[in-house]
């Protein structure tokens, strides 16, 4: 190994300086060459941010799923401290979801370079890495996620500060992007099997009425919270990527519910099938297979490498990771169904943001899986 692998990056001292080292100059890289971004989506937040201390409120209930960047951004203007504030802060995370990344691994990894290698994989993707420069939601949710899962695969009992971590952790990732909300099913899913693992079965069972009747609420309240938040409208234009219609003419349909809500778009499922399935299809397709036609053909090469073969170690240690790694891979792929389930119901992010959000949670569960082929592979080595 100490041929390919310099002896000195065997200290995890060592592997941090080195990786510190790259993720600062990626920061310094990013600063340089974007700037501050205040345009495209940024600007919006930034509009709202100026109604909100104008009126005190937001101009449509969708925006309280973004309230961490939107309040942010308030905060800078009304004492008029300039937008770096936000930048640093999102740059401060970013580092924080590094470590938590690193620790991650750390914790299962049996030799000592895996956690250096998949941190480094974390860490070169640029297109995960870039919106720290940028005014969206995007780094700040990134950030949190990962934080969030290094904070909850590290608890160790259900003290009430264990908790009270946990709740505040959701909160932000909740009013930081609407996709938050799935971090809640999944954290009840990985607490009842890691803490109750003998009633597991039993507990998921019993709740699960109740627990998917607030899930529905909540769901059904961001749905019906006004603006973007439209689950009809990508059916009327046959989206398939948010904002391209695929038909010159858009369709017509009577639904006679609120069409913005749970009810109205099960309406839609059971009246319309035929067009559901199609477009659920195409839209699962568009995610995981990540192909965009207006990006360069080096950019759909280089987004689609870095999934890809997350995809192929996932898959072909699926029934391992469920076996060695059970409350970690339910509440890792929870959150994938969840978000899976989300596009096929609406359409896919034009720049592959929503499936950005998932890249750590692929790298972990492939990082799981290399670690476990390690282990058996000594096995067997010792026998030999």
């Amino acid at each position: 190994m100490s041929i390919f692998w310099p002896n000195f990056l065997f200290s995890k001292k060592n592997q941090f300086i080195f990786l510190a080292l790259i993720w600062l100059g990626m920061q310094l890289f990013f600063i340089y060459q974007n700037g501050i971004i205040t345009n495209l989506e940024a600007a919006k937040y930034i509009n709202e941010a100026h109604h909100f201390l104008n009126v005190g409120g937001y101009s449509t209930g969708n925006y309280l799923f973004y309230s961490t960047q939107i309040l942010l951004i308030a905060f800078c203007l009304k004492f008029g401290i300039g937008f770096w504030l936000v930048v640093l802060l999102q740059i401060l995370l970013n580092g924080i979801s590094v470590w938590c990344f690193y620790n991650i691994v750390s914790r299962v990894a049996s030799r000592p370079w895996l956690p250096m290698v998949g941190t480094l994989y974390f860490l070169l993707f640029f297109y995960y890495q870039v919106f720290n420069t940028f005014l969206f939601t995007e780094s700040l949710f990134f950030s949190l996620s990962v934080i969030y899962t290094y904070a909850l695969f590290s608890t160790t009992r259900l003290s009430a500060k264990a908790i009270g971590g946990i709740l505040i952790l959701l909160g932000l990732l909740y009013f930081t992007r609407p996709t938050g909300i799935f971090f809640i099913p999944a954290t009840f899913i990985f607490i009842t099997i890691k803490f109750f693992r003998k009633v597991a079965t039993r507990i998921i069972i019993l709740s699960f009425l109740i627990l998917m009747i607030a899930f529905l609420f909540l769901l059904n309240y961001s749905i019906g919270s006004g603006g973007e938040l439209d689950f009809l409208l990508p059916y009327i234009h046959e989206n398939i990527i948010c904002g391209v219609p695929s038909v010159a003419l858009p369709n017509h349909f009577s639904i006679p519910l609120e069409k913005n809500s749970i009810q109205g778009l099960f309406y839609f499922i059971t009246h319309y099938p035929g067009l559901f399935a199609v477009l659920a299809l195409k839209r699962m397709m568009a995610f995981f297979g990540l192909f965009r036609s207006y990006f360069s053909l080096w950019h759909n090469i280089i987004l689609s490498a870095f999934f890809y073969l997350l995809y192929a170690v996932v898959l072909w240690n699926l029934k391992c990771l469920f076996k060695k790694y059970l409350a970690e891979s339910s509440f890792l792929f929870t959150n994938i169904l969840l978000l899976t389930i989300t596009v096929m119901l609406s359409c896919d992010e034009w720049g592959n943001r929503f499936m950005l959000s998932l890249f750590p949670l692929f790298l972990i569960l492939a990082v799981f899986a290399i670690n476990h082929r390690i282990g058996i592979n000594s096995i067997e080595g010792k026998k030999v």
